[in-house]
């Protein structure tokens, strides 16, 4: 399922902001409707900020090259997990990456078995080093999903990060291209590699293994053995691909929207709080004007964003395609399953999570239908 659109409403605050104008509305009020006020503008703060992700591990499992690799801002990885002396960090962001460099330690298994499968991912970092191929990478990442539930990807995190801060070099074209063909020059080790007996460019040789490992150096050898006219940009793109960031980071992105759904989801359950809590009396309008905004097309979508994601019911959202649906009977087909949904056995919470979903596409359809105007 693709999550888009789901951040369709979070625009700059301005004049044009229904949310602010209620806000300043409720600040012109009395002392209660000023007290609300401050509550929805905390609640409105945090769905308007950004998702936060985190990159943990033990020490040496390569954090900070995964999350070069992924492009995440400095500071997303943590202190090591599991570390003799020292607690083990807080994880409590919208997204957590939790590298294994090696075999889980016991460490690692305790606090894997105790992370959101919603909110976490597992890579399998220096997975060259893994058997004697990539298909022994794939299969312990396979292991380790089916051991914590979580799904676990194989990669080259140091090649990664590469592919995505630097460049190959013409130099180090030309160099891949004299030695293609050459399988004993990558089949065994990096001294093999930088050996004398390949020729005598063995410095070039060690500085370009220096930068691209042999891994990265092998794949390249391979591609430009079947292919020797690869343009550097094709190189550099088949080596970002054989490092297997590409799915990581394909997730990362869907978790990222799925953050700002539930965020989504959080602002309206704050609301709805708020608005019980604001029992009318003087000239208090708080209640009022927050009800009033929970029947507006835009708080209809975001609970409906909210409540596909809810770990309790999101599994029924799987078959589709994306949030939005295609036309006005592909909204009124999803309205008329989810109020099946909302009819039958479910906890409380999935239940209004099931509510939100099937409020926001009937709201969608009376809009797609022209039967809302």
């Amino acid at each position: 399922m693709t999550v888009e659109r789901s951040d369709r409403y979070m625009r700059e605050a301005g004049a044009a902001d229904p949310l602010e104008r209620m806000i300043s509305t409720l600040r012109m009020g009395d002392g209660v409707d000023t007290g609300v006020a401050n509550g929805i503008e905390a609640a409105v703060q945090r769905w308007r900020s950004l998702p936060r992700a985190q990159v943990a591990g033990r020490a040496r499992s390569g954090r900070t090259t995964v999350a070069e690799a992924l492009g995440l801002q400095h500071g997303a990885e943590t202190a090591p997990v599991d570390e003799p002396g020292f607690p083990d960090p807080v994880l409590d962001a919208d997204i957590i990456v939790y590298v294994l460099g090696s075999a889980p330690s016991p460490g690692d298994r305790q606090i894997l078995g105790s992370l959101p499968p919603e909110r976490t991912l597992v890579v399998v970092n220096k997975s060259d080093a893994i058997g004697t191929g990539w298909a022994d990478a794939v299969a312990a990442a396979e292991q380790f999903s089916r051991a914590f539930g979580l799904p676990a990807f194989p990669i080259v995190g140091s090649l990664a990060a590469r592919t995505v801060a630097g460049a190959l070099r013409e130099t180090d074209l030309a160099l891949l291209r004299r030695h293609a063909g050459n399988r004993s020059l990558s089949a065994v080790s990096a001294e093999a590699f930088v050996s004398p007996a390949a020729g005598p460019d063995t410095d070039e040789r060690a500085d370009l293994l220096e930068r691209w490992d042999l891994y990265g150096a092998a794949c390249a050898l391979a591609a430009l053995e079947r292919e020797p006219d690869l343009a550097p940009q094709t190189v550099l793109q088949i080596l970002n691909t054989v490092s297997g960031i590409e799915p990581v980071a394909r997730l990362l992105g869907l978790r990222y929207q799925q953050a700002i759904s539930r965020r989504a989801g959080g602002l309206v359950d704050e609301l709805t709080r708020l608005a019980a809590r604001a029992v009318p009396q003087g000239t208090s309008r708080a209640r009022a004007l927050i009800t009033e905004y929970l029947d507006t097309d835009e708080a209809r979508w975001l609970g409906l964003c909210g409540g596909l994601v809810d770990p309790a019911v999101s599994h029924l959202a799987a078959g589709y395609p994306r949030f939005e649906p295609e036309d006005a009977d592909d909204a009124l087909a999803r309205a008329i399953r989810w109020r099946a949904v909302v009819a039958s056995d479910l906890s409380p919470a999935a239940r209004r999570a099931a509510v939100r979903v099937h409020n926001g596409y009937v709201r969608v359809w009376e809009r797609m239908s022209s039967v809302g105007l």
